[in-house]
């Protein structure tokens, strides 16, 4: 095995793959521009899309409004839920979305809060709709702040304080730091993220040096020459971990970029702070490697067992399907890698 007819494969593998226009784009202008804007406009408009529906008034009907003349005045006194009485269920308007909920007060509301009996109350609203359920939230505050009132005013009848109903009081304090909320909010993406970049980086140059030099019949000149066989894989092998390498890296530059703009899904997550130590970095690129390594072999291995691209292209969804998979389990709850 000569090092030297693997590096002339590689460069002719290298500079074949450079002067393709589309190699380009899936290596440079996709992770550094189109991941980066990705990211940044799905968290800007999904930003946006939540405070408008803070910011929203909540309509509602109220089923028996009547019944319970101080619930009332109490929802109509909260500026952002606006309260239409009518004793219609209208099951239609909260499925179509005109109303984002509706409160159904008992008839016999008021004699049961005078005799100090339970009282029950239906709302409803739809979980799917995101205005729906902030409706549920402040309907929920409003009815938990009147109900703390009757509490009150019954344990002032009794002579006793509010404190006797809270013998225990829970203090919570979390003791993750802010770089360990950032760990694991990176190894919830990153796994997703890294196997994305790899094999669009990838794909495209594993396919074109392999499947692709069957169609246009260049292979046949390569494996006539003294070049052996085992030199042409090792020379396209390295080829495709550049190409990936490097794609992969400018992609999660990208990326960083976006995250630290604090307009992607990132800035919106409480306690994340973007910062990675130089050993870090090492440490992640070294684990990378064998993994850039396998998924080139694979991917070049594909290519020569396949007979055009069409052909290389259905066997690598499958396999790339697959690498997602194994991501997803990666970091399922519950799941723990042990040595």
């Amino acid at each position: 095995m000569s090092w030297k007819n693997i590096k002339l494969i590689f460069i002719k593998e290298l500079v074949g793959t450079i002067r393709d226009k589309r190699t380009i784009i899936a290596m440079i202008i996709i992770p550094l521009i189109f991941y980066p804007l990705l990211f940044a406009g799905i968290g800007y408009f999904s930003k946006v899309g939540s405070i408008k529906s803070e910011e929203a008034a909540s309509k509602i009907i109220i089923l028996g409004a009547k019944f319970a003349p101080q619930l009332v005045k109490h929802l109509q006194d909260y500026e952002k839920i606006e309260i239409l009485i009518i004793e219609d269920d209208s099951p239609n308007k909260l499925q179509n979305g005109d109303i984002q909920a509706v409160l159904v007060i008992p008839s016999d509301f008021k004699y049961k809060i005078g005799q100090e009996e339970p009282n029950k109350l239906i709302l409803k609203y739809d979980a799917t709709e995101a205005k729906s359920r902030i409706a549920q939230k402040r309907i929920y505050q409003i009815i938990e702040e009147y109900k703390s009132e009757i509490i009150l005013q019954r344990l002032s009848r009794l002579g006793l304080q509010e404190e006797f109903l809270t013998p225990l009081i829970l203090q919570e304090e979390n003791i993750a730091t802010a770089e360990k909320i950032t760990g694991s909010f990176l190894a919830v993406l990153l796994p997703y993220l890294i196997i994305i970049l790899i094999f669009t980086g990838a794909m495209h140059t594993a396919v074109d040096i392999t499947a692709g030099e069957k169609e246009r019949g260049t292979i046949a000149t390569l494996l006539v020459s003294q070049i052996s066989r085992l030199e042409i894989v090792l020379g396209k092998c390295f080829a495709v971990m550049l190409i990936s390498f490097t794609s992969m890296v400018l992609g999660l530059f990208g990326l960083t970029l976006a995250f630290l703009s604090g307009a992607s899904i990132a800035g919106g997550v409480e306690g994340v702070q973007f910062g990675i130590s130089v050993n870090t970095v090492f440490l992640l690129f070294l684990v990378l490697f064998p993994l850039v390594g396998l998924a080139s072999a694979v991917l070049v291995m594909v290519g020569i067992f396949a007979r055009n691209i069409r052909e290389a292209s259905s066997y690598i969804t499958p396999i790339y399907m697959l690498t997602i998979f194994l991501g997803i389990i990666s970091i399922s709850q519950g799941m723990e890698l042990t040595g």
